[in-house]
């Protein structure tokens, strides 16, 4: 079921990678966005990081995203449809993220496909671990080993109270820990989220998307909304 369902979301993914509306801006139009798209694009290069000035040339929600601490590259707000929210950018990548966690990619070189629960209920937000930790399976696919509803089982942790930034500012944050493994493949990993105590927004998290494809960090730079 998932491998089908992933199917799908992949073609839409790619649809929206392509055609992107930013219906979550109201009467933001196609030039508008594509406009955006491109300072996005040409905010992705540099030595390391995103800058302040870079961000704040991109008027509408933005987030950086890095691979196995690699170059920080941007991506915008494309949709936000019942929280799930599709980040984009002009170089074709896609990350699809539900309360901080990385549900779909796309142009990642290793992508996840799919992430479900056995009776396709949300998972519990990173944020919920603040308040006592918890755990989870969730089903996910990986088209291009292919693998699908693979079986994780996770457990989230409140791992404490520190300060992050995030372009030059301070953010207090709670820092989530989320241990998770895969017996098909044989996977085990820690994904972190840096998460506000007021609102539960997920300023930071690395995270583990696939068995081959290392890490990817995100940053919010402009939260939606």
């Amino acid at each position: 079921m998932t491998g089908l369902k992933s199917v799908a979301g992949i073609a839409a993914l790619a649809l929206l990678a392509g055609a992107c509306s930013a219906s979550n801006t109201g009467n933001t139009n196609y030039a508008q966005f594509y406009q955006v798209l491109r300072q996005s694009y040409s905010a992705s290069f540099g030595k390391v990081r995103v800058t302040r000035q870079q961000a704040a040339a991109i008027a509408y929600a933005s987030m950086g995203y890095a691979q196995n601490d690699g170059n920080q590259s941007l991506l915008v707000l494309g949709t936000d449809s019942g929280g799930e929210m599709l980040w984009t950018s002009a170089a074709h990548v896609v990350i699809v993220t539900r309360e901080g966690r990385i549900v779909r990619t796309l142009g990642l070189g290793h992508d996840l496909t799919g992430m479900t629960t056995r009776d396709e209920r949300p998972l519990p937000a990173p944020a919920a671990a603040v308040h006592g930790p918890f755990t989870t399976t969730r089903l996910e696919d990986f088209p291009d080993r292919n693998l699908y509803g693979v079986l994780v089982s996770c457990r989230a942790r409140l791992a404490g109270r520190q300060s992050i930034k995030i372009l030059g500012q301070a953010i207090p944050v709670s820092r989530v820990d989320e241990t998770c493994t895969s017996s098909r493949p044989d996977w085990t990993f820690t994904d972190n989220f840096w998460v506000d105590g007021d609102n539960g927004l997920v300023w930071r998290s690395r995270q583990h998307i696939h068995p081959e494809g290392g890490t990817v960090e995100t940053e919010i730079f402009r939260p939606p909304g």
